[in-house]
């Protein structure tokens, strides 16, 4: 969000350009003759300069908590997970029931955290950068579930798929906190980030709803994959190729899908599914709406 819009003249000496930054800028963030700022080129042509250097220290999260209610452990343990720090450690209370809080969704995808006795450990997570790839990987691995699932493959190898995409998810909302905190660093821009995060998050939805399916049709499946892939198409390097027109031709395609009467847990599950793809077409639209605008 541009909250003001400074008119300044360029400057030249020689073959190099320049301008002046900002005095009140410069003060806010301790700017001075010795610092170094970050420098990005934006999508859309614009340049944006960052008070941060480009290097960056190490963050260690140590956090204390009384609390030893799994679910509520649950989160925090994500959520330091999600976090920009390099390495967490949450000291507890009380020693804390491994098998319980192992049973969680989405912890077991965690990799490196470490629980012993009243400590859980964490202490190497990764960096990830690149949110749009992280979602390309995701809609590939979905796609890669509804396969085996046509072909009648083991529950097991069904979770495992379910467990990957649990763990992408959580990587796409990593990525998405480090490149708002470190937005030097960020491939992509503020709208794409909100984008591709509410596209993950739907798409996990869609997933919990899939799997929970006792006999879902070949054709349903299907249908969702084409649907899935055309998705892929439109968000790749970062929706480069996505405008209104497109949008709305997803649109279509989702809509297209019957809408279903609820009668019992299994269409129960299939108007949970079109309802997380009716997310995703709403997210698509708004970003291709976006995307015209920039032109």
């Amino acid at each position: 969000m541009v909250l003001s819009m400074d008119i300044r003249n360029v400057q030249k000496t020689g073959d190099m350009f320049y301008l002046y930054l900002p005095t009140r800028w410069c003060k806010r963030y301790s700017i001075s003759g010795k610092s170094k700022v970050g420098v990005q080129v934006n999508n859309d042509g614009s340049l944006g300069i960052y008070p941060q250097a480009t290097s960056r220290k190490p963050v260690n999260l140590k956090l204390h908590t009384k609390e030893n209610v799994v679910n509520s452990l649950h989160k925090l343990i994500v959520a330091c997970y999600i976090s920009p720090a390099d390495s967490f450690h949450i000291t507890l209370d009380k020693e804390l029931d491994v098998t319980k809080i192992l049973n969680q969704k989405n912890l077991v995808s965690l990799e490196l955290v470490e629980i012993d006795g009243n400590h859980i450990r964490c202490e190497s997570t990764l960096h990830v950068s690149d949110p749009c790839s992280l979602l390309t990987t995701m809609i590939r691995k979905v796609r890669n579930l509804l396969l085996v699932m046509l072909k009648k493959a083991p529950r097991e190898l069904i979770e495992r798929y379910e467990s990957e995409i649990d763990r992408s998810k959580l990587l796409i909302e990593k990525s998405v906190i480090a490149s708002f905190s470190s937005p030097a660093q960020a491939k992509s821009t503020m709208a794409e980030l909100h984008f591709l995060s509410l596209i993950s998050k739907d798409l996990e939805r869609l997933v919990d709803h899939v799997i929970s399916l006792a006999k879902p049709e070949d054709k349903f499946l299907e249908v969702l994959s084409s649907i899935l892939t055309d998705l892929q198409e439109l968000i790749t390097d970062n929706g480069s190729n996505l405008n209104c027109e497109k949008a709305m031709h997803f649109v279509a395609r989702v809509e297209g899908l019957q809408t279903v009467k609820v009668k019992d847990v299994e269409t129960y599950d299939l108007r949970r599914i079109i309802r997380s793809l009716n997310g995703v077409a709403e997210v698509i639209v708004d970003w291709g709406v976006i995307k015209d605008a920039q032109k």
